[in-house]
Order: structure tokens, then sequence, then C-alpha cells
């Protein structure tokens, strides 16, 4: 049957400057901060997650109804330029509910001079990338074009790994595979 899930409850990043960290995400984004905790010295939660988390702030942004992302605070820490070399993650995607919202969430990035890294229309979402200034976390915003669930699903990949050919099924596969080149421009080639 799997997990049951409702969302990204949270996705925790490294920061060294918490106040910067907010200004960008709530300030700028408009993301409302919902939880912010100060962790007492020893670590309270040893081995929880990687790190040493004694004496560090941990602050939480809602996203979406559901959903948050979240800070730990290591004030004497140097962020690296390119995270996910450390296994930190790749991105963090956040959906917006429509194109218009999309590019609203654009345009307020460009007015304050956040560079828009790339504009991608993935054939089954429509994606703005950019970063954050403060962290060097890579971000994105999307809407979804296609609706990706198990009634109509989105299968591009013309050699599915065994794993995800057997959870889907060889036959509902073939009936729903697309044929063509994702090229960041919707695709070129007929979705058949």
């Amino acid at each position: 049957m799997g997990v049951r899930t409702t969302g990204c409850h949270h996705m925790a990043f490294v920061t060294n400057n918490m106040e910067e960290t907010v200004k960008f995400y709530n300030g700028l984004l408009g993301f409302p901060v919902v939880v912010t905790l100060q962790l007492p010295d020893p670590d309270p939660f040893p081995g929880a997650v990687p790190g040493n988390l004694g004496g560090s702030r941990h602050y939480f942004f809602r996203i979406s109804e559901q959903d948050t992302i979240a800070f730990f605070e290591f004030a004497d820490v140097e962020v690296p330029a390119d995270n996910s070399l450390l296994g930190a993650g790749n991105h963090l995607a956040i959906t917006v509910p429509s194109e218009g919202e999309l590019q609203k969430a654009k345009k307020l990035l460009e007015d304050n001079d956040i560079k828009i890294k790339s504009d991608l229309d993935h054939g089954f979402c429509h994606s703005i990338y950019f970063e954050d200034p403060v962290n060097n976390i890579a971000l994105e915003f999307a809407t979804w074009q296609h609706p990706c669930d198990t009634a109509q699903p989105f299968l591009q990949d013309p050699n599915p790994v065994p794993a995800a050919l057997a959870a889907i099924g060889a036959d509902i596969y073939a009936e729903h595979q697309l044929h063509f080149d994702p090229d960041g421009h919707g695709g070129a080639g007929p979705r058949d």
C-alpha cells in the first residue's frame, strides 16, 4: 500500500544567518514564520539528524496550508556555495497554484534583484528556478500542467528502471508512455 502523505511537512536546511534568512523567506517571499525554537546545549536530539544541534535556532516557514521549510542556524559555520555536494539536498520545489501565480512570483523575484536561473516548461509542470541569496539553496516555484496521478501518469522515460515498471505495470506504462525529448520548452515531438 505504501505511505499515505499529504505533502512536504518540511525540508530542513542550514543557515549561518537566521536574520537574513527570515528577511528573504518571510519579508520578500511572504512565507509566515510559524515555529521559532532555540535549542538547548547540549544537543537535545543527538543522532536524530546530522550535526550537533546544541544551541542552534530552528525556524519554520509556512509555504502552503500544510507544508513548511525549516532552517537550523549555525552562526559559526560557513555555508558552502553548493551545499548539494554535501548531500544536503539538490533543490526545494514549491508548488504555486496557477500559471498566473507563477508569473507573479517571477516578477516579485526579478523586482527584488533575484536572478531567475531558468524558466522551464517540463511538459508536466512549468517552473522557474532561482537561488536563496542568503544560503545558496537552489529553489524552484512550479505549477502543475498535467494531473500526474495514477489515472493520468506522466511517463516519458523510454527505459524505466525495473522497480518503476513493476510498480506501475508494463501494460499501464505502455498505454501512457509519452514519446518526446525533454527540452525545457514542453518537449519536442508528439505526445502520444
